[in-house]
């Protein structure tokens, strides 16, 4: 696989055709595959792509089966260079196939052999435990240390002792991990843990990330002991029967793809390339998409930790489980936007195309859109709108969608000159807190009277309201309602409860709900009525409901208790914990932002998991990346023009790099907190002759120049290369002068801290900030 996106397009859609015919006429001659001579692994072949390029494979005949599996694509050169120090081994103790090469297989330190280092180890591993107590104390004296130099600005925290908890012996006899490797693992700090694991090209690198998130020792080889026994010594081909059952198991899945039918490699090779997280699946990732759950359940995780894939292999997994008994489901796959929601089309049609995606609500396949596209349709299509009495209090045949936030002024004023309101300067009769009362509080208890709203409960919600408040709340939300039953007008919270309404009542009619599975991708920033909604489509029961999201990237709402809507995920909710697409350095700056504020999981949700689980940072070992790459770029300016200068050269570099190795300049995205500051910066750049492409809501664009957008716009994106711009002290919103009490406050810091954490994560290698002035207060420079 990554030797593949190192290849040129044109030469990737010729390796799918040879790997089509070498499955369907390995014996053709236009193939040419070649045995080699002077090899490790005398299974080892070369196949012909052109005249340039080679791809090599295994070729495993034993008991009548012919499986060919693929190494990797190279020139030619470099495949006839490498294929002599390849071999398949397999793992004796975990039972896994491993691709090995001579280099990995060579001792290190004092070229000790195999046996000696296990030797080692044992020792190591004695004088390891005799050690740990004292290790442990002056360990965590030296954090403190280094916490309180940290906090004085007296420079970089040291070294911070071993990451894991466990001793080389053990990552030798219960994980089967290589004698040298498991010796430098367990006395590994962050750092030398991170380039072990990078440098560990199989199964065995991942492993110990598994372990330094807190993965116990015991799940670790849960996930990836494949219950095969025999194999061999490192150096050492293993038998072919050996590698084939191992290849056969489904632990292996997380490794290999098996394909074993015409439709399989269609459906591969379909989707116009190889991309990694459309066959592969790391094994926590595995357990999640094929869990069998007796109601809702969901999955939360940092940025860049695979939920999204996770959400779209499950919803083709339920699909084709279906299928195979003869049925068909309803599955509908949802977000808060439409953007996400085609982008979420875009991989399920990529992993599975002959899966069916209707455009109509209640049709077997999988129906893909934004939330609040379903709860137009389901009002629009609705036979009888009668349930919109219980919500609003009126109904009509013919509901128009126009309603905005700038009526909420307009139902102030009237309640005031209608005499309801003492004083329109406290916070409880502002537009933005009687938003959030009204989407929170009144449509989702459709609650209808002054007198219903006197005694309802307000659990949650930051300002406390005495009945003299109360009445002057109502009133202004019956100024509004009135409003709307003039002009037979909904806004989009009262549309979603009005849809959870109308599905209800069709439920109790026919027995029926329109769904049979509801998946929900960015679920941290849907609302209550959506909530309700999405569970008024699907009647509760196995697999109802899977849910993704991530509390740190809650941009658009406020925080939701599901419990209260019929969705109780109590018991049933795990977190993700490896990132796989930001470097280790931009995740630690990424989280250095959600460091300074209120991020607590368990106090904002319904969560129940353990301490270990619910904590969100490096400094705790429970959220760690795969990659490593540079260090993140400041770009400090004196003013606006000093910036500006210093991004259009550092912009137009990044174009030159990636245009030389044949990509595409769309990869780098530059980042705003502001529409107005994005408009500047294009503006800025195309004077001085440098391209981009300004991206907003409605925009349709094409590849070839860097991509300029808000933070909001991003969610969901990702780049090869990201600059946040104009990340300075005026780059965030005022959260003190518009919040109506502290609660509010607090949660709109909270939200600022979100969006630059969102626009840090978007990038996979290389990020960097941008400001004039002063730079943001909750931004800093070393990331701690």
């Amino acid at each position: 696989m990554p030797t593949l996106q190192k290849v040129p397009r044109e030469v990737a859609g010729q390796v799918t055709s040879t790997l089509e015919m070498l499955r369907t006429a390995p014996e053709s001659p236009g193939l040419h595959v070649e045995p080699l001579q002077n090899v490790k692994d005398d299974r080892i072949r070369s196949v012909r792509v052109n005249r340039k390029y080679r791809v090599l494979v295994f070729r495993l005949n034993s008991s009548g089966q012919n499986v060919w599996l693929v190494e990797g694509v190279y020139n030619h050169d470099a495949a006839y260079a490498k294929a002599p120090t390849l071999y398949l081994r397999m793992n004796p103790i975990s039972g896994t196939t491993e691709i090995r090469s001579d280099d990995d297989a060579v001792q290190t330190g004092g070229g000790y052999s195999e046996e000696e280092v296990r030797s080692r180890a044992a020792a190591l591993a004695a004088q390891r435990e005799a050690e740990r107590l004292a290790e442990q104390q002056a360990a965590e004296a030296a954090r403190e240390a280094d916490v309180e130099r940290s906090s004085e600005g007296d420079g970089e925290a040291g070294p911070t002792g071993p990451v894991l908890s466990v001793t080389a012996q053990q990552l030798i006899d219960d994980l089967g991990l290589d004698p040298h490797l498991a010796e430098q693992a367990a006395e590994a700090d962050d750092t030398t843990l991170y380039a072990l694991a990078q440098k560990t090209k199989n199964w065995q690198g991942t492993a110990l990330l598994d372990l330094a998130t807190g993965t116990s020792l015991q799940d670790v080889r849960a996930a990836y002991f494949t219950g095969v026994t025999g194999g061999s010594a490192v150096g050492t081909p293993s038998g072919t029967a050996d590698v084939l059952q191992s290849l056969s198991a489904e632990k292996s899945q997380a490794n290999y793809h098996l394909i074993e039918d015409d439709t399989a490699l269609a459906e591969v090779l379909a989707s116009g390339s190889f991309e990694k997280w459309r066959i592969f699946l790391h094994p926590e990732q595995k357990t999640y998409v094929e869990v069998n759950t007796r109601g809702p359940y969901r999955v939360t995780g940092g940025a860049g930790t695979g939920k999204t894939v996770v959400l779209v292999h499950r919803a083709v997994r339920l699909a084709r489980k279906a299928a195979e008994s003869g049925d068909s489901a309803r599955i509908v796959l949802t977000t808060y936007t439409r953007t996400l929601a085609d982008a979420l089309a875009q991989q399920v049609r990529a992993l599975a195309p002959s899966i069916p995606r209707p455009e109509a609500l209640g049709a077997p396949g999988i129906h893909i859109t934004g939330v609040d596209r379903i709860a137009h349709g389901a009002v629009t299509s609705a036979q009888d709108l009668t349930p919109m009495v219980d919500v609003l209090g009126w109904t009509t045949r013919t509901p128009k969608f126009s309603r905005h936030a700038s009526e909420w002024d307009a139902a102030i004023h009237a309640a005031a000159v209608a005499g309801a309101l003492r004083d329109r300067s406290q916070p409880h009769v502002t537009a933005a807190f009687l938003i959030d009362e009204y989407r929170e509080v009144v449509l989702p208890h459709r609650i209808l009277t002054e007198v219903d709203y006197l005694r309802v409960s307000r659990t949650g919600r930051g300002t406390r309201l005495g009945r003299a408040q109360r009445r002057e709340v109502w009133s202004v939300i019956a100024a509004y309602r009135e409003g709307g039953q003039r002009d037979s007008a909904l806004d989009w919270d009262e549309t979603s409860a009005v849809a959870a309404a109308v599905l209800d009542a069709r439920a109790a009619a026919t027995g029926e709900r329109v769904a049979d599975h509801v998946l929900v991708d960015e679920g941290q920033d849907l609302r209550p009525t959506q909530w309700q909604m999405l569970r008024a489509l699907v009647a509760e029961g196995e697999d109802d409901m899977f849910i993704a999201e991530d509390s740190h990237q809650r941009i658009y709402s406020n925080p939701v208790k599901l419990g209260r809507y019929g969705i109780a995920i109590r018991g049933r909710s795990r977190r993700l914990k490896l990132n796989y697409r930001t470097t280790a350095q931009n995740l630690d700056f990424a989280v250095s932002i959600l460091r300074g504020g209120d991020f607590d999981i368990a106090a904002m949700e319904d969560d129940d998991l353990p301490g270990s689980e619910v904590d969100h940072g490096p400094e705790r070992g429970t959220f760690r990346s795969i990659r490593t790459g540079p260090e993140v770029t400041f770009l400090p300016a004196t003013d606006l023009a000093d910036e500006i200068e210093k991004v259009a050269g550092l912009i137009r570099q990044w174009t030159e790099e990636i245009v030389d190795e044949g990509g595409d300049p769309s990869t780098i995205g530059v980042l705003t907190r502001f529409k107005k500051t994005r408009d500047t910066l294009v503006r800025a750049l195309d004077d001085r002759g440098l391209r981009v492409v300004s991206v907003d809501r409605n925009t349709r664009y094409r590849g070839g120049a860097p991509l300029v957008m808000t933070f909001h716009r991003a969610k969901g994106m990702e780049f090869t290369r990201v600059l946040l711009f104009g990340v300075d002290d005026s780059s965030s919103v005022d959260v003190a002068r518009g919040a109506y009490d502290e609660h509010a406050r607090e949660a709109a810091e909270l939200q600022e801290r979100s969006l630059l954490y969102v626009g840090a994560t978007r990038a996979r290698d290389q990020l960097a900030v941008a400001w004039a002035g002063t730079l943001n207060a909750m931004v800093n420079q070393d990331g701690k």
